[in-house]
């Protein structure tokens, strides 16, 4: 599983956050300009998501802790937003051109969060050679492999780990549509890939299997910390 990545970036910025709970699906207020904002995500995960033509939507991301926000860092789309997607997440806020002095006056500080942003778009670069190249099949599997490596928990039954996507959160992030990933996600359980196991919680009985429905479980498993799972016990 992925290693907290939160106290890699945290330290300098702790006297200078307002410290933000949120609950699902609450929204973050993003401003432009010289005071625009930025986020760091403590807990919890969090979409990006904007607007699309005809009605639709598209999750841009997935944000994790760690991760930074920023609004002219997004896509320059009207009405692009950043919601809660776990029922309890925590943010700070930080104004950017206090973290812009920090980054100034530090440079281990600004490494650290250059590695963080580096990460976060080769994680985009990743999503979108998923998009790309899969079957919708293999994108779901993508995501829950993706979720699990970033949450999940050993349990005696196998790998116990968070889904707070809804079935359109996950149609949007993957482009296919919700009553596809419905056959999908069925035809998974039907196969013991997963299974419930409480609200926003799937049990992963055996990860090898899910890993193999995959051809880019390796790549995912590089960018989110899991290549651990992925080597045989000797």
């Amino acid at each position: 599983m992925m290693k907290n990545l939160v106290d890699v970036v945290s330290g300098p910025l702790e006297a200078h956050a307002v410290r933000i709970n949120t609950r699902k699906r609450q929204k973050l207020s993003l401003t432009r300009g010289p005071d625009e904002s930025l986020y760091l995500i403590r807990k919890g995960l969090y979409l990006a998501r904007a607007p699309m033509p005809h009605a639709r939507h598209q999750v841009l991301g997935i944000l994790y802790p760690g991760d930074f926000v920023r609004t002219s860092a997004l896509p320059p789309i009207e009405g692009v937003e950043i919601t809660a997607a776990s029922d309890i997440g925590e943010v700070w806020r930080l104004r950017w051109p206090v973290v812009k002095v920090l980054i100034d006056e530090n440079p281990d500080f600004a490494r650290r969060v250059a590695d963080r942003l580096a990460d976060q778009a080769a994680r985009t670069t990743l999503h979108n050679a998923i998009i790309a190249g899969l079957t919708g099949d293999e994108r779901v599997a993508a995501l829950m492999i993706e979720l699990a490596l970033r949450t999940g928990k050993p349990t005696l039954s196998g790998l116990l780990f968070d889904m707070p996507l809804s079935r359109v959160d996950i149609a949007e992030h993957l482009a296919l549509n919700a009553d596809t990933v419905s056959r999908i996600v069925s035809r998974m359980r039907a196969k013991g890939l997963y299974a419930a196991a409480g609200r926003s919680r799937l049990l992963c009985p055996r990860f090898e299997d899910l890993a193999g429905s995959c051809p880019l479980t390796p790549a995912i498993a590089r960018m989110h910390g899991g290549e651990a799972m992925l080597t045989p016990a000797v």
